[in-house]
């Protein structure tokens, strides 16, 4: 197709024409990143407690430890973002992953394995903040919504997979899992290497994060309301956290669930946050509002509540997915909402990750040693009250900046 016909065809298709090698490589390199996390994610928890007899707060301070490390190299490596192509950084983390948990097997001691996690968690922060801001590049309003909600389903649906797998791997073997995602980012690193040399459109992408054309903005214009979003962030991902490394101990060692059952609990969770991300992504009513965000994590509080209550599988997994969907809801604004109006899209998506991180450092820190003194129903009276606390923070800090801006 030549240049003369592409620009006859109408926005959007001419963005999809012009820019689908882009679109392709980061879907699927974000896909087959989230199956090979999922599995990892999901599968060192019953790694550590079958091979080094962890306990829940050990579990607790080895997952928070893993979300430290990343953390840190979502803070540090922003320098990076503007020196370096978003697909040499992803290259670089997909082979350290797989390098890292593969130390991780074959350490001989829970201190060791922790160190090699910690530099998994490392690796991984060059993944993500570029991916995001690499899609993000050059788009903003309706168009960024769309674009960020179709790389969200595509991770999403990688997260669906990875605990189930990881869940079936367990009961074969505990380190099945652990070389399954490590696979899985070796061919992650192939495919965007591949990519990189035979992809045209994506051998020739010079673009960093300096944008000088297109819609993106000349001057900074970013919402106040990236605040609020964080904030939601944050107390969403401490549920999060809670629901990936406390939750599956206390559903094996007490509601005796196989973990086959367990994987499959986790994978209602991402299921219905693909549902969430369409109808995000075909809508604007949630745009630069704060009344949806905070009715949000309300009715998240609200689910947590109600998991006090309940012990059934059926019923459990009808409560995961709801905390599913309001994860999806609370990623989507944080997403949407730190890049719209920026100048700097891979510095806020690092920003966005860190923020995330530490939702799932605090989460399993705190969720762990209350589990381990009292009891699972006071973790999620902890989160109710983490997620309450949360809305009065977003809806205090939204009026108080709206007012001084």
């Amino acid at each position: 197709m030549s240049i003369k016909s592409i620009n006859r065809i109408p926005d959007p298709y001419r963005s999809f024409y012009g820019k689908a090698g882009k679109s392709t490589i980061i879907f699927s390199s974000a896909f087959v990143a989230a199956v090979g996390m999922g599995i990892i994610e999901l599968g060192i928890v019953f790694y550590i407690k079958e091979v080094y007899s962890a306990t829940p707060s050990q579990i607790g301070y080895f997952t928070a430890v893993w979300s430290f490390s990343y953390v840190v190299g979502c803070i540090f490596i922003r320098p990076f973002f503007r020196q370096v192509l978003p697909r040499y950084l992803m290259i670089g983390s997909t082979f350290f992953m797989c390098l890292f948990i593969l130390l991780v097997l074959f350490s001989k001691a829970f201190m060791s394995a922790a160190v090699f996690y910690n530099l998994y968690g490392i690796a991984m922060s060059f993944f993500w903040p570029p991916i995001m801001g690499w899609l993000s590049l050059d788009i903003e309003g309706s168009r960024l919504g769309k674009s960020m909600s179709y790389f969200n389903i595509a991770w999403s649906l990688g997260i669906i997979i990875g605990p189930t797998l990881a869940g079936i791997l367990s009961a074969v073997n505990p380190e099945l899992p652990l070389y399954a995602g490590s696979a899985l980012f070796l061919l992650n690193g192939i495919i965007v290497t591949a990519a990189s040399f035979l992809m045209p459109s994506i051998r020739t992408d010079k673009n960093i994060d300096l944008p000088d054309n297109g819609d993106s903005p000349k001057t900074d214009t970013s919402t106040i309301l990236r605040f609020s979003g964080w904030v939601g962030l944050f107390t969403t991902f401490v549920i999060i956290g809670v629901i990936i490394n406390i939750f599956p101990i206390y559903a094996r060692d007490e509601l005796l669930l196989r973990k086959e059952v367990i994987g499959l609990l986790m994978l209602s969770r991402s299921f219905i946050a693909v549902f969430v991300f369409i109808l995000m992504g075909h809508s604007v009513i949630w745009h630069f509002r704060i009344l949806p965000m905070a009715i949000g994590q309300v009715c998240l509080a609200g689910v947590m509540v109600f998991m006090i209550f309940v012990s059934s599988p059926p019923v459990l997994a009808l409560s995961i997915s709801l905390v599913g969907a309001f994860r999806a809801f609370s990623y989507n604004g944080s997403v949407f909402h730190g890049v719209s109006g920026s100048i700097n899209r891979t510095g806020r998506m690092a920003v966005h990750e860190a923020v995330l991180a530490g939702g799932l450092i605090f989460g399993p820190l705190f969720g762990g040693l209350i589990y381990q003194k009292n009891s699972m129903n006071a973790v999620y009276s902890f989160c109710a009250i983490v997620v309450a606390l949360g809305v009065l923070l977003q809806v205090g800090l939204y009026f108080f900046l709206k007012r001084n801006k």
